[in-house]
């Protein structure tokens, strides 16, 4: 049987703490950890040794307070159980660490109340930037938070003068995936489009554009949009070869629809790629793990969400472009 009790009570040590251990006052124990140069040697190694023996841990909003900016990096994405995210703030983390900042991490869902909620706490916090993806916010609306935070948004562009911006190459990507899929006798090809985000646009916008150039005319209506996730991917696979069932390739918006789409195949009872191949997007870890494995668009996660941070501490408003490859495998 398990005792049920209370956790005990930690009370934070503070500043005045320090103080009357250290005798002395309030301000010169702030100057003494802060090693401004007009605390006495003795004085801030008493003050000091205070502290440790306290274990006293300083506020970072207490001091944000002081200098109008914390060591808090927000980081904003839209669904943590989507595995693209957790690779990209490793990379965030890792970045932010070095430069000595710490990371709060804020899942929205794409909900625009969210977001505004989620940057709203970050200016709360009075921390150095926010970056991250912002699916339901206005171009305007992070405009005028950019005027009070340093911002970087992920895969979107603002206006250079307002913020800066990461984004993966997805028209090269996208292009390279539309020719590997063409290169199957008697090819037709759809798209799995995303119902979520602003960045989904280049992607439709250059499938249309890539099989046009490559002679199968207007592909329009064989882009079916859903949830970009598995069970997304699936129900928009089968709507497709439903309405389209001489469709034969598939490219899908992330890795998660395309695993989505080879459900759809084999539970149809066809083959893949034999009867119909399928290209992803970003390159998940499992996607390389899957039977078959799936052929996908390579993103450095890690690098993006390092970028991220690159470009929030250069403190300039650069549109910055990632480089994609495309990763063929059993799929297409």
């Amino acid at each position: 049987m398990t005792e049920r009790g209370r956790l005990p009570r930690v009370k934070r040590v503070t500043i005045e703490d320090v103080a009357r251990e250290a005798g002395v006052g309030r301000q010169t124990v702030s100057r003494a950890l802060r090693d401004l140069p007009e605390i006495a040697p003795d004085t801030r190694e008493r003050v000091l040794a205070a502290a440790t023996r306290l274990g006293y841990r300083p506020s970072a909003l207490a001091k944000g307070m002081r200098t109008q900016r914390s060591d808090v990096i927000a980081l904003i994405v839209s669904d943590i159980a989507n595995p693209f995210y957790p690779a990209v703030a490793r990379g965030v983390y890792d970045a932010a660490e070095a430069a000595g900042c710490s990371v709060v991490l804020y899942n929205t869902d794409a909900d625009p109340g969210r977001e505004h909620d989620a940057i709203e706490d970050a200016l709360a916090r009075s921390a150095r930037g926010v970056v991250g993806f912002f699916y339901g916010t206005p171009d305007d609306v992070l405009a005028d938070y950019a005027r009070s935070v340093p911002l970087v948004v992920a895969d979107r562009e603002l206006p250079t003068e307002v913020a800066a911006s990461v984004s993966n190459d997805f028209a090269s990507g996208t292009a390279a995936a539309v020719e590997l899929l063409a290169r199957r006798p008697h090819a037709c090809l759809g798209m799995l489009d995303s119902s979520v985000g602003v960045a989904v646009d280049e992607r439709r916008l250059t499938f249309v554009t890539a099989c046009a150039a490559l002679g199968f005319g207007d592909v329009s209506a064989r882009i079916i949009q859903g949830p970009p996730t598995i069970p997304g991917g699936t129900e928009a696979t089968r709507r497709l070869l439903s309405a389209w069932p001489e469709v034969n390739g598939i490219f899908a918006f992330n890795d998660l629809m395309g695993i989505g789409a080879v459900q759809a195949v084999l539970a149809r009872g066809g083959a893949v790629p034999r009867d119909c191949a399928v290209v992803g997007f970003d390159d998940l870890e499992m996607s390389a793990y899957l039977n078959p494995p799936l052929s996908t668009v390579r993103i450095d996660k890690y690098d993006h969400g390092q970028a991220l941070v690159r470009a929030l501490l250069a403190d300039t408003a650069d549109r910055i472009s990632l480089p994609v490859s495309l990763i063929t495998r059993a799929t297409a």
